[in-house]
């Protein structure tokens, strides 16, 4: 159980709902639902009817949030009281789809907390970045939800993004599922945790693709559709910071001419396609050794991400 989470819960009793307590905290309703999750898990029980709409919250939830009232007025005291700064060194992983979009503005809170820390952030795929928390190469690093959590750690969750497809303009078809039949295939790699989130997605909607490429590198999938190769599914969350709305005709803002190198590699010619009603989604978190000497460090990280 985390403060943040008893936050979100009396946030919701107050604003009257997910989404509203999540504009009062500058979270998405995704990440709201996420933490009521967690508490739910920590209960053993549901705090909310989600059979009506908006969810009501049951009588076990109003009595905890009665209590959480009184343990955040004493937490707020504390950190009136407490002005300690963390200092040292941690070594983050970061999957590819998060190095270039909530890591930096993370880190940036984070330092400016506590700018005598020194963080190390290395790029890859989820297992293999779990595979180096796991041997103690790493501290900690930010993944897309395991399939299998080894004994001895622990996985935090603070983001959810939709699945969606991306093609060229002229890519035939005029929904996900013909895009996806009708022009060529780039796979994320089926090995990795993400190709095979993806892949299950697209067995569940029985939609049959022809694979010409597949890969584990996601600014090679975007370069490889923009240029006409063919159609990929990929996380919302690699483009959100560029979508203003999800309908099935987005299209990409032109860069001005002095743009940075990394802007200039992203496509120009997408549109932006939802896979289905429901879309399956991918859940990022943090991924760390339950008994670990820097727990407090990698702590103040998973706050940031929160923010």
């Amino acid at each position: 159980m985390e403060i943040r989470q008893l936050k979100t819960l009396v946030n919701i009793l107050d604003f009257g709902g997910f989404a509203a307590a999540g504009d009062s905290m500058g979270l998405t309703q995704s990440a709201v639902s996420l933490q009521i999750k967690a508490l739910e898990q920590e209960f053993g029980e549901e705090l909310f009817d989600r059979s009506k709409r908006p969810p009501i919250p049951t009588a076990r939830a109003i009595a905890l949030a009665q209590k959480a009232r009184e343990i955040l007025r004493l937490c707020n005291d504390l950190g009136e009281f407490n002005k300690e700064q963390l200092s040292g060194s941690l070594q983050l992983g970061a999957h590819p789809a998060v190095q270039r979009t909530l890591v930096p503005v993370a880190l940036k809170h984070l330092l400016k907390d506590h700018p005598e820390l020194f963080i190390s952030v290395t790029t890859g795929l989820s297992d293999e970045l779990s595979r180096s928390v796991y041997r103690g190469v790493l501290d900690a690093a930010i993944v897309s939800e395991p399939t299998k959590l080894p004994t001895g750690m622990s996985w935090k969750p603070f983001a959810s993004e939709a699945l969606v497809v991306i093609a060229q303009n002229k890519a035939k078809g005029k929904d996900a599922i013909e895009v996806l039949e009708s022009n060529p295939y780039i796979r994320f790699k089926r090995s990795t945790w993400l190709g095979e989130l993806i892949n299950t997605e697209l067995k569940d909607l029985g939609i049959k693709v022809k694979t010409v490429v597949e890969t584990d590198h996601i600014d090679s999938i975007w370069e490889m559709v923009s240029c006409g190769l063919g159609a990929a599914v990929v996380p919302q969350n690699i483009a959100e910071h560029e979508i203003s709305t999800m309908s099935t005709n987005v299209e990409k803002d032109k860069k001005k001419d002095n743009q940075s190198p990394h802007e200039k590699q992203k496509p120009r010619n997408i549109r932006i396609y939802k896979l289905g009603q429901n879309p399956m989604r991918l859940t990022t978190g943090l991924i760390e050794r339950t008994a670990d000497p820097k727990a407090h460090l990698v702590a103040a990280l998973y706050s940031a991400l929160q923010d």
